[in-house]
């Protein structure tokens, strides 16, 4: 099944914020969800590129590398700012990183270890809060947090989808 590409996603977010309890969840089993995708998959596999494309472990280590972008917008939420920081599109970061260098398993230690820090403060907010609005520089659209939190669990999934088929 072809995928389509994340920066072509279009959004609407038109849900109640009362979902928000939900979306935190979906961003608290991320790791515990690629941790039983790679489950007994070879190592070879896991760091295997087609071409320029990220292998797995280079996906998991995506979300590793945007987690220092997601705290970020939390703290820019939080402060009320009207436009949230923008994302390095090029992803250079996770190119640099050398993700394939690394055991999967550690990846996914680090990426659960970041995830619990991001939850733990999403859980702490109160109701005024995620329903704050800044506009997302890509999309350029205003979106409350709840929506961010949920921009984030959809960017999870559908790197779990990339990882799925790859394995």
């Amino acid at each position: 099944m072809i995928q389509m590409e994340w920066t072509q996603r279009k959004f609407t977010f038109d849900f109640p914020p009362a979902i928000f309890p939900g979306i935190v969840e979906r961003l608290r089993g991320t790791p515990a969800r690629i941790a039983d995708l790679v489950k007994g998959v070879p190592h070879p596999m896991l760091i295997r590129r087609t071409g320029n494309r990220w292998s797995v472990n280079e996906h998991i280590g995506h979300l590793i590398d945007l987690d220092e972008l997601d705290h970020i917008r939390l703290d820019e939420f939080i402060a009320g700012v009207p436009e949230l920081s923008a994302a390095d599109m090029s992803n250079q970061r996770t190119d640099d990183a050398g993700y394939n260098d690394v055991v999967t398993a550690t990846i996914v230690d680090y990426l659960r270890s970041r995830r619990s820090e991001l939850v733990e403060r999403l859980e702490a907010l109160s109701d005024e809060q995620i329903v704050r609005t800044a506009v997302h520089p890509r999309l350029q659209m205003p979106m409350r947090l709840v929506d961010w939190a949920y921009f984030v669990a959809e960017h999870d999934d559908h790197h779990l989808a990339r990882i799925r088929e790859l394995i």
